[in-house]
C-alpha cells in the first residue's frame, strides 16, 4: 500500500523463499524426487514448512539471519532497478523515513503512477487473502497441529514461534478445548446478499457509509510563499502539518485496500454456504483463522455475514430482533422492554432503510453499526409483512454483550459485591452503566476544579489543572472515558490512557470555535489531566479489582525475578506461557541499508517489566476465553447454533432466552472454583523458595446472583 513495506521484513521473505527452493532441490538430490510429493500431500509444501523440514533432515538447512537479509537486500536491489509500471517509469521507490527522534526505518512503497495503475484494477489481480472461509466443514482438532484447514496445516494456538508453548500444547489433555474449538467451527454462515449489494452499490458510488472509506485523499496544504520559506519555523509547521496529510493518507488507502478485499471475499462466496475454522492466540482467546472476512470483523463483515441456517422466530424472537435493533443502533442503556419500544417508535424509518437504503432517509446509516442496522431492518420489514411472524424463518444472529467483561471477571475473582452491582452481576431493572458512573465522578471533579478562582501564589502545576479544567469543563461525556475504563482492567497504562482521551477531546475541541492548528496541543495537555482523575475515579469504585491486579502482578514480578516467564494452566487445562523476552539486537550492512535485526528467542533472558505488567489483563483474557468456550460447548450439547466474538455471545432469535441461561450458568460454574487459590497454590509448588503474597481476601458476593440478573449480558 502507499504506506509502503519494511526493507527488513521483505529481505527476509525474499531470502526465505530462496533458501525453501535451495534445501528443497538439495532434498530431492538426497530423498528422491518423491519428497515434492509427500511435502505435498502433507500440506508442508510452504516456504516455512520445507524450511523446517530442511534444517531436521539437511546438515546445512538454515543460512542464518545476517546472510538471509544480505541476500534479501540484493535481490530486492535488483527488483527496484528493474520494475517498472505500464509506462516504463520505476515502479517502486525506496527511502528511509524517520521513525523517532533517534531511529529511520527502511520502507519500500509503490510509486504514485503504481498506485493510481493498482486502485484502477480488479482487488483480485492484486490483493491476495492469505486463508479464506472453508465450503465444507472443517476438521475437527484432534491434536494441537492437526484440525481446521483439510489441506491447509494450522497449529490450535498462535505460539509466536515460541518453542516452550510448542512443547507445552504437545504434553497436554487438551481435550475440552478441542471440543469447544470444534463446536464453533461447525456453524454454517452465508453472504447476506442484501446487503451486500447495498455496500458495493455505496463504494460504487463513493459513499463514506459507515466504515466504507473516503475514496479521495485529503490535499496538502498550499505551499509556502517565498517569504515564508525563508523562516524556519513556518517551514517546521508547514512540514509538520504535510506528514499530518500524508499519513492520513496512506491510512485511508490501507483501509481502501482493505474494504476491496473484504467485498471482493464476499462476493466471491455469495452463494456458498461457508464455515470458519478455529484457532486461539498464547492466552486461549478463539479466532477465525481466515483474518479479512469473519464476524470478528468491522461493522461491514458483520453486516454481510448471517447465519446459514433459518429458524421460525418463535414467541419471542421478534422481541429480541427489536431489542438487537436498538442495540445496534445506539440505544443500549434503556431496558429491554425500552429498547423494543425504541424500534416500534421508528418502524417507520425501519421501512424507509429496508425499501429505500441509498435512495431514502438513510436512517439506518447514523446508527452506531450502521451495515449490521441495515440487516436487521430488512429482516424484521420482512418478518412484520410475513403475515406471521412467529412463523417466520429468520438466520439473523442476535447478540448478547457482556457489561465491561473484564470488571465483571474481576468482581466475581473477588466475589466484590459493590463492583458487582456496577458491572450487573447482581439484578436490577435497568442494566447498569460502569461507563457512566465513571463519568459522572470525572464531570464532578472537573466542574469542581473549573469553578476555582485560584490564588495569587498559585504554582504553575495548580495554573496548568485549572486551565485544563476550564478548557474541558461541559465537553466530558460518556464516550471520552469509555475506551479508558474498559481497556483500564487489561491493564492500560497512564500513557495508553491519555492517548484514549485525547483523541476523544479532539473531536470535542474540533466541535467548537477553537483554531484546528491549536487542537492537538490542548487536548494533550487535557489528556493528561482527564486521564488521571479518570484512573483515580476507576480506583474508587473498583477496590477489589485493583487490590486482585497489584496482586496477580506482583505474583509474575517475583516469578520474573526467578529467571522464568509467568505460566498458568486454565481452567479448560489450556497451558499457557507469555512469551515476553528481552529483545536481542544485531546490526548487518547490505547494499541498500544498514539493517537492524531483533531477537526474541525462549533462550534469551525474560522480559521482567513486561512480564508483570501483562500478566493481569492476560490472566483474565484466558478467563473470559474459557467462559466463552463453555459456553459454546453447552450450546451444541442443546443443539442450538452459537458464536462469539470474545465476550459478546450470538444465536439464532428463537434462542435467545436459552443462550442466555446457557452463559450465565457456565459463568457460575467457571467461578465456583477457587481459581486464584489453584493459581496461588501452583506457584508455590513450582517455586517453593519464593514467598507469594496471599490472595487478596474475597467479598461476600453470591455468584449465584448472576442466574438472576437480566442484564449480566445485555
Amino acid at each position: 500500500g502507499e504506506q509502503g513495506a519494511r526493507v527488513t521484513a521483505l529481505c527476509s521473505m525474499i531470502a526465505e523463499g530462496v533458501q525453501a527452493e535451495v534445501n528443497l532441490a538439495s532434498m530431492k538430490d538426497q530423498f528422491g524426487k518423491g519428497i515434492i510429493d509427500r511435502l505435498h500431500a502433507s500440506g508442508a509444501l510452504t516456504t516455512r514448512k520445507v524450511n523446517q523440514r530442511a534444517r531436521k533432515a539437511l546438515e546445512e538447512g538454515d543460512w542464518g539471519n545476517d546472510i538471509k537479509v544480505k541476500l534479501g537486500a540484493t535481490l530486492l536491489k535488483i527488483m527496484l532497478e528493474t520494475a517498472t509500471d505500464n509506462n516504463g517509469e520505476p515502479a517502486f521507490t525506496h527511502d528511509t523515513p524517520q521513525l523517532n527522534y533517534t531511529q529511520r526505518v527502511g520502507i519500500v512503497k509503490p510509486t504514485p503512477s503504481m498506485l493510481e495503475m493498482l486502485m484502477e484494477s480488479e482487488p483480485s489481480e492484486f490483493l491476495r487473502a492469505r486463508s479464506l472461509p472453508m465450503l465444507v466443514e472443517p476438521r475437527p482438532w484432534q491434536r494441537w497441529d492437526k484440525g481446521g484447514y483439510l489441506k491447509l496445516r494450522t497449529k490450535m494456538m498462535r505460539t509466536q514461534s515460541a518453542r516452550s508453548q510448542t512443547e507445552a500444547l504437545k504434553h497436554s489433555p487438551l481435550d475440552r478445548m478441542y471440543e469447544g474449538l470444534n463446536a464453533l467451527g461447525k456453524l454454517q454462515w452465508r453472504i447476506n446478499n442484501d446487503v451486500l449489494e447495498v455496500a458495493e452499490e455505496a463504494w460504487k458510488r463513493q459513499l463514506t457509509v459507515g466504515d466504507l472509506p473516503a475514496q479521495t485523499n485529503h490535499e496538502r496544504p498550499a505551499p509556502l510563499g517565498a517569504a515564508d520559506a525563508e523562516d524556519s519555523d513556518k517551514r517546521r509547521d508547514y512540514h509538520f502539518k504535510c506528514k499530518k496529510v500524508d499519513t492520513r493518507n496512506a491510512n485511508l488507502h490501507s483501509l481502501r485496500c482493505d474494504t476491496m478485499l473484504k467485498l471482493g471475499i464476499a462476493k466471491q462466496f455469495k452463494d456458498d454456504v461457508i464455515y470458519f475454522p478455529y484457532n486461539v492466540d498464547f492466552r486461549g482467546r478463539a479466532y477465525p483463522i481466515p483474518p479479512n472476512l469473519n464476524h470478528l470483523g468491522s461493522d461491514l463483515c458483520r453486516g454481510v455475514l448471517h447465519f446459514a441456517k433459518k429458524k421460525p422466530l418463535g414467541p419471542t424472537g421478534l422481541y429480541w430482533m427489536k431489542v438487537q435493533l436498538a442495540n445496534l443502533y445506539g440505544y443500549d442503556k434503556a431496558s429491554f422492554d425500552g429498547r423494543a419500544a425504541f424500534t416500534d417508535e421508528h418502524v417507520e424509518q425501519i421501512y424507509d432503510s429496508a425499501r429505500r437504503p441509498l435512495e431514502g432517509d438513510q436512517w439506518w446509516a447514523r446508527g452506531e453499526n450502521p451495515w449490521q442496522v441495515l440487516a436487521v431492518c430488512q429482516d424484521l420489514v420482512r418478518a412484520l409483512e410475513s403475515g406471521d411472524p412467529e412463523a417466520y424463518c429468520s438466520s439473523q444472529p442476535v447478540h448478547m454483550d457482556g457489561s465491561c467483561n473484564g470488571l465483571q471477571h474481576y468482581a466475581a475473582l473477588g466475589r466484590d459485591a459493590a463492583g458487582g452491582e456496577q458491572v450487573n452481576l447482581s439484578p436490577g431493572e435497568k442494566p447498569g452503566d460502569v461507563y457512566s458512573g465513571v463519568c459522572a465522578i470525572v464531570v464532578a471533579k472537573v466542574a469542581q476544579e473549573a469553578a476555582k478562582t485560584l490564588p495569587e501564589d498559585a504554582t504553575e502545576a495548580q495554573i496548568k489543572e485549572n486551565l485544563n479544567a476550564k478548557l474541558v469543563d461541559g465537553l466530558i461525556d460518556r464516550k471520552v472515558v469509555k475506551q479508558t475504563v474498559m481497556t483500564s482492567v487489561y491493564g492500560v497504562t497512564f500513557i495508553g490512557a491519555r492517548k484514549q482521551i485525547q483523541a476523544r477531546l479532539e473531536e470535542k475541541l474540533a466541535e467548537t470555535d477553537m483554531d484546528p492548528d491549536d487542537i492537538e496541543g490542548a487536548a494533550y495537555g487535557a489528556g493528561h489531566y482527564v486521564a488521571r482523575i479518570t484512573m483515580d475515579a476507576l480506583t474508587e469504585l473498583f477496590t477489589g479489582a485493583r487490590d486482585i491486579m497489584e496482586w496477580l502482578a506482583e505474583c509474575a514480578r517475583l516469578v520474573a525475578k526467578e529467571g522464568q516467564p509467568v505460566s498458568w494452566v486454565t481452567p479448560l487445562g489450556l497451558p499457557v506461557i507469555q512469551p515476553y523476552r528481552a529483545m536481542h539486537k544485531a546490526t548487518v550492512k547490505t547494499v541498500m541499508q544498514v539493517i537492524q535485526l531483533v531477537d526474541d528467542c525462549d533462550e534469551l533472558s525474560v522480559n521482567a517489566q513486561r512480564q508483570r505488567s501483562a500478566f493481569p489483563p492476560n490472566f483474565v483474557h484466558s478467563l473470559d476465553s474459557t467462559h466463552m468456550l463453555l459456553t459454546a460447548m453447552r450450546m451444541q450439547n442443546l443443539g442450538v447454533d452459537f458464536t462469539a466474538v470474545h465476550d459478546s455471545y450470538w444465536t439464532h432469535p428463537s434462542e435467545v432466552d436459552a443462550m442466555n441461561q446457557a452463559l450465565r450458568e457456565c459463568f457460575v460454574e467457571l467461578y465456583s472454583q477457587p481459581i486464584l487459590e489453584n493459581l496461588h497454590t501452583t506457584l508455590a509448588t513450582r517455586f517453593p523458595n519464593v514467598q507469594f503474597p496471599p490472595v487478596p481476601q474475597r467479598g461476600d458476593l453470591d455468584i449465584k446472583t448472576v442466574l438472576d440478573s437480566p442484564y449480566f449480558f445485555c
